[in-house]
């Protein structure tokens, strides 16, 4: 079975993420643009640095050639924000980027993106899943890849001169080329090297790269930009003088930033700092998206200038929607997932690297400057995500546990509200709230802790477990 998870699907290559059922998973979205008769707006695909991605892109492009619907083919391997800009130019019917994002490097998979560069929502994906999974072999057509070349079904194209022309008409340029700014960067082994490293040129910012090898095992880490993966990064900022140091993951579309004095800025707190830039320096007038398992700082900042904080589920597709409802300046995910009104509805870490500068140049402070002041105006707050790994056949049962656990087994305070539309979420009124869900991508039961007493967090995470492990025991 082909499983959707929140923006595609991803498995582990070999096991699941095979040839054929690439193939397979090709000619369902290749007979879903047939059927709506869109076979003339093409599709668009690209690869990013896996293991195979390029080979595996190519077999699916054999498919869509063989159903008479036009690739373009995006060379060399290519960040996911860049085949959503791409898709929304060639006004393709869909998107297919080769990428398992931030996964461990046995994973490959393919994000899918809707015409007009909308994430597909559930309704899109549930139906598509149902129709790839009811493919018979003997039902997929193909036609070899450099046939399809000859026969003008595929066209090769690079677009990263075009894509940084967009990214960069949404930023203050100028402004940036003056200030000066140094940076040292790290793709994490991924795409963001042909991309954001123009972009840092063409800003006339000083940069110096580490990790900017295509490496399909990622120099053996996972290319998530954490605190713990980003080690050398940090090290260096403290050991060397740079204004900011930035990190994107294996396909570019997350983001983490490193302050001039060394210290990690995790993704809720990036969204914090852009979002407070908007409305406090730039002026700007709008609400903010944010998903069930981000920070509450948002929501006072946005109380604080009148504006609203917009909870979705996890999934970036959620994000987009409620970009499209509400009018909304900026959504973002605490994973390091970042849209900004305007541009793509897609996480973009490219663009966000490029806010950041304008940030630094049109403030004319040092990042932990403007990290001290929203302390001061909105207090601090401390987050945590712990990961737990379970065993497949208890899923359900840990499921049954958590949806029946008291507030009062995980902390004591006052409960203002218990929400269960995505996983369960518990929510005190002096600020700390607590989020247990399975992940939509591995098979990992994510815990998520914030409040403003740093002392209270771990035991948070510690009593849920103490609730899942001793029930599993007693479920034996």
């Amino acid at each position: 079975m082909i499983r959707f998870g929140t923006g595609g699907w991803r498995d582990i290559i070999g096991e699941k993420f095979t040839f054929d059922n690439v193939r397979k998973f090709s000619q369902g979205i290749a007979n879903q643009i047939l059927q709506n008769h869109k076979e003339n707006q093409g599709v668009v695909i690209g690869y990013d640095n896996r293991f195979m991605a390029e080979e595996f892109a190519k077999a699916s492009v054999e498919i869509f050639a063989a159903n008479n619907i036009r690739v373009i083919f995006l060379t060399p391997s290519v960040p996911t924000p860049l085949v959503n800009f791409v898709t929304i130019e060639e006004k393709a019917a869909a998107g297919l980027t080769f990428t398992a994002s931030h996964n461990p490097y046995i994973y490959n998979g393919i994000k899918y993106v809707h015409e007009g560069g909308l994430p597909a929502t559930e309704s899109i994906t549930s139906e598509l899943e149902k129709a790839i999974n009811a493919i018979q072999a003997d039902k997929i057509r193909r036609i070899h890849y450099n046939r399809a070349l000859e026969n003008n079904l595929v066209i090769r194209k690079d677009y990263t001169n075009e894509f940084i022309a967009f990214v960069e008409s949404q930023i203050n340029m100028d402004l940036i080329k003056q200030a000066n700014i140094s940076v040292l960067y790290d793709p994490m082994f991924g795409t963001g090297i042909n991309t954001l490293l123009t972009l840092l040129v063409d800003s006339r910012s000083k940069v110096k790269i580490i990790h900017d090898k295509a490496d399909p095992l990622f120099g053996g880490r996972v290319p998530a930009p954490t605190e713990a993966s980003l080690w050398r990064l940090t090290g260096m900022m403290k050991e060397e003088q740079y204004d900011i140091g930035i990190a994107t993951d294996g396909d570019s579309d997350r983001i983490a930033i490193i302050d001039e004095k060394g210290d990690y800025v995790d993704a809720n707190e990036i969204l914090a700092i852009l979002y407070y830039y908007f409305l406090e320096y730039k002026g700007m007038k709008g609400n903010i998206v944010r998903n069930i398992s981000t920070t509450h700082l948002l929501d006072e900042i946005s109380d604080y200038y009148g504006f609203e904080c917009i909870e979705k589920p996890v999934g970036f597709k959620h994000i987009a929607e409620g970009m499209l409802q509400s009018d909304a300046v900026l959504g973002g995910e605490s994973s390091g997932g970042i849209t900004i009104k305007g541009h793509l509805l897609e996480k973009d870490a490219i663009l966000s690297a490029g806010i950041i500068l304008e940030l630094l140049a049109y403030t004319k402070k040092p990042l932990s400057k403007i990290r001290q002041e929203i302390k001061e105006k909105f207090g601090k707050r401390y987050f945590k995500e712990h990961n737990y790994s379970y065993e497949a056949e208890y899923k359900e049962h840990i499921q049954s546990v958590i949806f029946g656990t008291a507030a009062e087994k995980l902390y004591h305070g006052d409960l203002s509200e218990q929400k269960s539309y995505d996983g369960v979420k518990w929510e005190w009124s002096d600020g700390t709230w607590c989020l247990v869900r399975f992940s939509g991508t591995e098979p990992v039961l994510r815990i998520m802790v914030e409040s403003p007493k740093d002392d209270k967090i771990e035991e948070i995470i510690e009593n849920v477990m103490k609730v899942i492990e001793s029930s599993i025991l007693s479920h034996h």
